[in-house]
């Protein structure tokens, strides 16, 4: 009776263990806080990412399962409590229905799959989005046709980036300065931002950039360098900043392929003045800026 107990003992555990391993779960991919971000390309009309609903389980599901998801808020006003308290000018942004497309919300997983998930395309309208903005998608799974739901993971924030060939927002860019501003040396690191296709944002001379900076500030600092198809680039103001551009050889271009050691570095040649609006709505003196901009890649 003792070895009966013993056996039917370990095959109860081998039936739970064998049932927890095997046991399907559907979840949506993501990371941190439930984030799931994509980056997409300004120089692209309608460019299309991707985010993941799967089926968690040590074996491939044996069958098809229909995930249906849906907009989802929780997870946003989460995010924004727990990130900028009561500060909702630095809220996280839903981003609007006309600026993307989810062809189907009802996601179906195949028997079988050889992958245990299935990619959803999101196509996106990014031209117009700001930089200094955070945008999702939010999105949680409303029902499945079978198996269980993973309760951590059923919702996410699908959040949109934008980038182009100078900058992008989801790592933020930024490049080495050498150079003038009147009798001041210019070093150190300029943050650079994507706003088009072929436009980038920075702040003007030695200035710098600081997360406590203000819309305010950004328009009194901020300049625009567009890139031509020649690499010539135009500089003009973002806002309140007056910018006039300088000529001397070697300068205001976009050099992509600069060699300045072993190895090429993506560069801009900047000569240009500039001056700022004071409050009482005067301008302060010119300020002449000699500079380049060598790009600091992300590791």
């Amino acid at each position: 009776m003792a070895i009966c107990s013993v056996c039917f003992a370990a095959c109860d555990r081998d039936a739970i263990y064998e049932e927890e391993q095997y046991k399907y779960v559907v979840y949506l991919l993501s990371g941190a806080e439930n984030v799931f971000t994509e980056s997409y390309r300004l120089d692209e009309a309608e460019p299309v990412r991707y985010f993941s609903v799967g089926v968690g389980g040590s074996r491939p599901n044996a069958e098809e399962v229909v995930v249906t998801i849906e907009p989802d808020r929780v997870l946003m006003d989460r995010y924004n409590r727990n990130n900028f308290d009561i500060d909702e000018s630095k809220y996280a942004r839903l981003l609007s229905a006309d600026r993307y497309e989810i062809e189907s919300y009802a996601i179906a997983i195949p028997a079988n799959p050889v992958d245990q998930y299935v990619k959803v395309p999101v196509k996106v309208r990014p031209l117009g989005l700001s930089p200094d903005s955070v945008y999702f998608i939010p999105l949680a799974i409303k029902s499945v046709s079978r198996y269980e739901v993973n309760d951590d993971k059923y919702n996410m924030l699908y959040r949109v980036c934008i980038e182009n060939e100078y900058a992008r927002q989801r790592v933020s860019t930024y490049y080495a300065k050498r150079g003038t501003e009147g009798a001041i040396i210019l070093s150190g690191l300029k943050l650079v931002q994507p706003l088009t296709g072929n436009k980038v944002r920075m702040y003007a001379g030695n200035y710098l950039y600081r997360t406590t900076h203000t819309l305010d500030d950004i328009l009194r600092y901020s300049i625009v360098v567009e890139v031509n198809e020649d690499l010539s680039v135009n500089i003009t103001p973002y806002g309140t900043i007056e910018v006039e551009m300088l000529s001397a050889e070697g300068y205001n271009l976009y050099d992509p392929e600069a060699v300045l050691t072993e190895k090429e570095e993506r560069m801009f040649y900047l000569y240009y003045r500039y001056r700022l609006l004071n409050t009482n709505g005067t301008y302060g003196s010119w300020m002449e800026v000699k500079e380049s901009l060598t790009r600091v890649e992300e590791e």
